[in-house]
């Protein structure tokens, strides 16, 4: 049903004189669709694609004063070249079965040579819909915060200072066993201000330098490690068609007869007939009826369900409102970018006329506000770096090489502390 605003617009536009010679219009057409809204399907809602067409679609019905009568393909695909005829409903508009295709379908090369297309009415890119990822599990978190090179060089430091306060005792022939020391750098590392009570300068250095790069190393341990527990961390099964396309645990999945499976299967090398080679490989598996099928399939877990952006993320939505979590969500890489139109039959009266509105359209902005108004601008599926990481953070020594300098600072300060210390009580002594 239109809106008050699209009448003001349709008054708006009757109002501009736009010259043109063109015959006189059908005042009532057949239209044809395989999709929600324009036919219902159990179990399929209407995507975001087919919301778009049907409200551009009713307004140039309206501007144009022609009248609708909506009907589907008997086997409810968009039309595709197969065993010498074209299906779905590209074989509807050349047996004369309907004026238009309701639906807004890819424009290829293919298709323009049995049938004609309004001019694009919206662009967009093909997407991949994958199983949603588990959490990734936290069983190794406590050493996730750093890089094996920072553990390796943590660990030899701790190992050092315990040697060189063993080193150190037994020159000054004190009590204190290396047991001591590594219990005492240890305390120092968990807080737990376990004393050494000594009293020489380089020993006092040596723990004064130990203590503040631990204080380092610890706040840092301590932030990365919080924000690994807390903040969910999703790795997706494939984030690009490459990776989809030599998988060995998830097949490429998509609706019959549509631009991409014709794209895939006519590929002759590269990632496109790899995907290809899966399709006829297993064509029950993975070509398949519509997009309800194409969900399922991704839901399984081992299918990356292929079909324009706009649309993958309608379904995306449905499902999680269906289903209240989220079961699937898109991979990061997007590819195969074309125009979406109407189709017609070749030499059809209403080319003209349809290509001069659906530009008036455009112009005027009421095919970007279809667009804004229709299709959900943020999706609490997508694993978007500001709610998700694809990984867990981990630090290099690079990150941490302040920490190193304090170390390495202090611990030379000290060695000069206990060399002079020695050359001191030596000279005492001699004197």
């Amino acid at each position: 049903m239109l809106t008050p605003t699209l009448y003001l617009f349709i008054i708006f536009i009757s109002l501009i004189n736009v010259a043109v010679n063109q015959l006189p219009l059908p005042s009532h057409m057949v239209a044809t669709s395989p999709e929600p809204p324009f036919v219902e399907i159990p179990g399929i809602k209407s995507s975001y694609f087919a919301l778009i067409a049907r409200d551009t679609l009713y307004l140039l019905a309206t501007r144009l004063q022609f009248s609708l009568t909506i009907t589907h393909p008997p086997d409810f695909l968009f039309g595709g070249y197969k065993n010498g005829k074209w299906d779905g409903i590209i074989g509807q508009l050349l047996r004369k079965e309907a004026d238009l295709g309701a639906s807004l379908n890819a424009i290829t090369y293919a298709r323009y040579t049995a049938i004609d297309f309004s001019v694009p009415v919206i662009y967009d890119v093909t997407g991949i819909l994958i199983p949603f990822p588990d959490e990734s599990s936290k069983i190794m978190a406590a050493l996730q915060p750093f890089s094996i090179e920072v553990w390796i060089a943590f660990f030899s430091a701790t190992f050092l200072i315990c040697l060189t306060l063993s080193v150190e005792g037994k020159i000054h022939s004190t009590r204190k066993t290396f047991g001591d020391h590594i219990m005492w750098v240890i305390s120092i590392i968990t807080s737990q201000g376990f004393g050494h009570c000594e009293n020489r300068l380089a020993l006092r250095l040596t723990g004064a330098t130990w203590s503040l790069t631990n204080v380092v190393f610890i706040y840092v341990y301590t932030g990365v490690l919080t924000s690994l527990l807390a903040v969910p961390n999703y790795i997706p099964i494939i984030n690009t068609l490459d990776e989809l396309a030599t998988s060995s645990v998830i097949k490429p999945v998509t609706i019959r007869s549509t631009a991409v499976d014709d794209m895939m299967l006519n590929a002759k090398n590269g990632t496109y007939k790899l995907i290809g080679d899966t399709f006829r490989k297993y064509p029950n598996e993975t070509l398949v009826a519509n997009t309800l099928v194409g969900v399922n399939r991704a839901v399984e877990g081992g299918y990356g369900f292929l079909e324009p952006r706009t649309s993958l993320l309608s379904l995306m939505e449905n499902d999680r409102k269906e289903h209240k979590v989220c079961r699937v969500t898109l991979a990061k890489q997007t590819f195969y970018p074309r125009a979406f139109a109407y189709l017609l039959p070749k030499k059809s009266p209403f080319k003209d006329a349809f290509d001069r509105q659906i530009l008036l359209l455009q112009q005027f902005g009421f095919i970007i506000h279809f667009q804004r108004k229709i299709v959900l601008q943020s999706n609490r599926c997508l694993l978007q770096k500001k709610k998700v990481r694809s990984r867990a953070p981990r630090f290099t020594l690079d990150h941490v090489s302040s920490s190193f300098v304090i170390l390495f600072v202090g611990y030379a300060a000290s060695f000069c502390s206990f060399v002079l210390e020695n050359i001191r009580n030596a000279f005492d002594y001699d004197w």
